[in-house]
This record gives structure tokens, sequence and C-alpha cells, in this order.
């Protein structure tokens, strides 16, 4: 077990640092770190290293830093039991777990690796745990192409990996490689046989080795670090301004990389030579240090359609055309036009919209807000104030939204509803059956699924009993709150509440009235 002097969750020798608490909204973009520093080895075969925990803990303060890395949440690993096979499998997927889209993940793993040599698929990689076999790397091992593809595979819309490890079995580094191997690897001239291909580097995802796959990774007694690992941290730290190529105030993933290359080469005499895979959308930047503020201001927003519906429609940002649908596009945070055009040239949606750093706005769900749509709803009703009208009863509307296009986030609606009840009069102790009928118009903000209304009705009260047929006209304002939730592209889940007050000449007096209504239904759109 590991101590860090910083607060958070400790478990089987992982500490959870979250530094930011102000950054804990749920839905917020989140910056998560898991660092792993394997070192206590079963293996009597691998031992020798010094500093792989210490790399974790090191680095993993600077991440936790507000001032440097910002990260909202910081995993450091380490320790024989939380670093076996299935320890580090099992604290990955808790720290990833509640991941989202707008996320910014880092892994980072230092510890031996080694390799296995097939003359025909080439040379397979591997991470070692802290149980891991020397012997059996395929069985005890983490092949890095499946640590690759577990990254890949996160929801989190940036992605970093950084290895400090290699697999070429040299003495002072950090690998090392079976006899059968090393008898294979002493008959080779030049190279060993290159790694099989893995999985391709996706959009915002970055991978980072401390050296070439036949290179050592070295540790130094002086830096008191691995050493690619030691000039990384001092990119993020006392050498940020040097690191900092673009002079914006940030360091990004590749300029750290670039500048830990550069001092990891010179520092080993060109021994080791870290390498890196980069796919970077635009300016979409992956930041590992900085101010909040000025990462804020420099990480784009993504526009993003990926329903089939929206094929080849265009899309554009400020009446600049930025490409066909579907598809992720990048801007810049703050206020845009945003136009979606269908391949003949009708606009689809045009709007002026906020959207902030690091947020992905979803062209489906604006389209669905403004789209005109009608739902069916039934629930129960309140009418209360005249005594000739039962006060509960059953209630069915029909809602009609979006009839007009409004700009910005306004909702409009046409609605028609109607109350029944039947039973005793309370104001004649006869049986009756009493109902009210109404029909009127809403408008106001809607956000996502949510929205709110003012309702403005006119509605006709009547009742059928021994004593005849009465109906009375009146009129009502209220409000009205709601949630379409969408099921399936043509389907939602519509909820509706509302409570109105109105006046009713009750027995011909004009009579203060009220009530209000909660009906459940589905929607679709009409076109």
């Amino acid at each position: 077990m590991i101590a860090l002097s910083l607060v958070g969750m400790v478990w089987a020798g992982a500490v959870a640092v979250a530094p930011n608490a102000g950054a804990n909204a749920a839905y917020a973009p989140r910056r998560v770190a898991v660092l792993v520093g394997v070192q206590d080895y079963s293996d009597p075969a691998l031992q020798g290293l010094k500093f792989p925990e210490k790399d974790a803990r090191d680095l993993g303060a600077v991440f936790g830093s507000a001032d440097i890395g910002g990260f909202d949440r910081v995993f450091v690993i380490s320790g024989h039991d939380a670093t076996t096979r299935d320890g580090l499998l099992r604290s990955i997927a808790v720290a990833t777990a509640d991941l989202q889209r707008d996320d910014t993940f880092v892994l980072y793993m230092s510890g031996h690796g080694t390799l296995a040599i097939d003359p025909i698929e080439g040379s397979q990689l591997y991470f070692l745990p802290s149980d891991g076999r020397l012997e059996a790397p395929e069985t005890t091992g983490l092949a890095v192409e499946d640590v690759e593809a577990l990254v890949h595979e996160l929801p989190a819309r940036r992605r970093v990996l950084i290895m400090d490890t290699c697999h070429n079995g040299r003495a002072g580094s950090r690998s090392a490689v079976s006899e059968p191997t090393a008898q294979l690897l002493s008959g080779f001239r030049g190279e060993p046989p290159a790694p099989r291909g893995g999985r391709d580097v996706a959009e915002s995802e970055a991978r980072l080795y401390a050296a070439q796959y036949w290179q050592p990774a070295m540790e130094d007694k002086e830096l008191q670090n691995g050493v690619y690992t030691h000039f990384l941290i001092d990119a993020l730290t006392g050498a940020r301004g040097r690191a900092d190529l673009d002079e914006d105030g940030l360091v990004d993933v590749m300029e750290a990389h670039q500048y830990a290359r550069d001092r990891t080469m010179s520092w080993t005499g060109g021994l080791q030579i870290p390498r890196a895979e980069f796919r970077i959308v635009g300016r979409e930047e992956i930041f590992l240090g900085g101010a909040e503020s000025l990462r804020n201001t420099a990480e784009r927003a993504l526009i993003a359609a990926c329903d089939a519906v929206l094929a080849r429609a265009k899309l554009f940002v400020n009446g600049t055309a930025r490409g066909e649908l579907p598809g992720v596009y990048a801007v810049d945070p703050g206020m845009q036009t945003l136009e979606v055009q269908a391949p003949d040239g009708r606009t689809l949606f045009k709007e002026r919209v906020s959207i902030s750093a690091g947020q992905t706005l979803p062209i489906e769900a604006m389209l669905r807000q403004k789209q005109p749509s009608l739902a069916m709803l039934g629930g129960v009703a309140y009418h209360g104030g005249n005594e000739a009208v039962l006060p509960f009863g059953g209630s069915v509307e029909a809602v009609w939204a979006n009839p007009v296009r409004l700009s910005g986030p306004w909702r409009s609606e046409v609605h028609a509803s109607m109350d029944m009840a039947r039973g005793v009069s309370p104001a004649e102790n006869v049986d009756q059956t009493s109902g009210l009928v109404s029909a009127g118009i809403g408008f106001g903000p809607s956000g996502g699924p949510a929205w709110a209304a003012l309702t403005a009705d006119v509605h006709d009260v009547w009742r059928t009993s021994a004593y005849g047929a009465q109906a009375e006209v009146g009129a009502a304002g209220g409000l009205a709150l709601g949630l379409d939730v969408p099921l399936q592209p043509r389907l939602a889940l519509a909820m509706r509440v509302e409570g109105w007050a109105g006046t009713e000449p009750v027995f011909l007096e004009p009579t203060l009235t009220y009530g209000g209504g909660l009906r459940v239904g589905l929607g679709t759109p009409l076109k």
C-alpha cells in the first residue's frame, strides 16, 4: 500500500485523489487519470526496478495539482496486491465506470515489459503485472494491443495512453525476456520482428511510449525516475515555458511528448528514443498541463450528428459550410449560429446557440427540440372553485408542439384536453356526469428534454343530471412543465403537469376557479 499527501478514496493499494471538488457536476466534462506503477514482482526474474511506483506517484501529484494538471480524479495504483493482473483490470474498470462522452482520460503504466516472438505473426508486446511470469506472458501479462484497445473503447472524448516500459530484454532497462526468447533474439541481425499491427489510433487519441519496442526504457538514479517519465513531468512543471511551443500557456500532449523525447534522447545518448502515435481532430488538442481558465478558452467544442436521417445534410457554422453529415466537427466555444440544410437546400434547422469548451452538442437532439410533434396523453385532472362540477376525474390531452418554430430556446404549442367525472353533485346532491373541454396555446423555454410553458385557454364546463344539461364558458391562464424523453428515433415518452386559474360564470355569477392535471403519453414527430 502506498500513501499520498492528498485526500481521496483508497482501496487495495489504489489511491483516488479529487483535488477539484468544484468540478464534480455529474455531467460536466471531467479529467480522469489512472497511473500504474509496478515494481514488486512475484517472479524472481523480474526484480530490480527502483522507480515505477515513484513515477506513478510523482506524475499523479502533477496531474492532481489544480494549478498544473487540473485533473478532477487521479487514481494511483501501486503495491503488489493492487497491481496483479486481475487487480489492475478491476481498478481500471472502477476508475472508468462513469466516464462520459466529454471527459478526458489518461492511463499511465510504468513497470517491466517483455515480448514473445513468432516468426510469422511478429513480436507480441506485453506489460507485466506484479503476478506476471516471465516464462508465460501470454497468460499472465497484459498484451499491449489489448491495453490499447481498452483505452480506445472507453467513452471519453479524449484518451491518452502512456507506457514507460520496454520489451528488448537489456539489463538496466524496464524489460526482461524469457530464456527461449533471448536465444531467438540473439539469432537476429538487427531489430527483432516488428510487433503485429494493433488497433489504429482514433480521433482525439494519443499513445506515448518511452522507447521504440527494440530499445531500452531506462531508469536513472540521479533523476530518481524513469528517464522519459522524468522529462514528461519536467515538461508540465519546471520546463513548462520551454515545452509550450505555441506559447499559449498550455502544454498539450504533443508538446509534452516532444519535449520529453528530445531530452530523453539527449540524456541517454540516443540509446532510448521515445515514440508516439497521435490523431488529433483539427485544433482538438489534449491538454496535460495549464490553468483551467486557459484550457476552457482553448478547448474546442464538438458539433456531432450520427443519425442516418441526416445523411448528406450540410452543416453551416456562422454561415460557413463545414461539411456533410453524419460527422463530428470541432468549433470554437461561445455563441455560434448553426444551420443544417437538406441535400435539396431546404433549411432543416437554424439556431443561434451557446456552446461551452469541451461540450459535445448533438444535432439530433436540437432537431427533436424544434421539430413539430404530436403527443397523446392521459391522466388525472382536478377542478376546484365550481360547486357544480365534480373535483376529480380522468383526462385526455392532445399536444401539437412547435407548430411555429421559434428562434432561441423557445417552444410553442397548441393543446386541447377533455376531463370527465361521474358522481354525486356536491351542490345539488344528485348523480351527475361533469367535465371540462379546453383548448389553448402555450409558449416557453426548452432545454434538452425538459420544457416549461405559460398557457392561455378557453374552456367549456358542462354537466348532465336529472335536472338536465348545462354548459358554461370560461377562460384561464396557467403554467405547464414537461419532459419529452426519446425512446426511439420517432417515438418519445411525454410527461406533463400543469396548473391553471381562471373565471367561470357559475350559476350565472363570475367565479374564480382553478385546477390542474398530471398526464403521461407518447409523442411522435410530424415530419
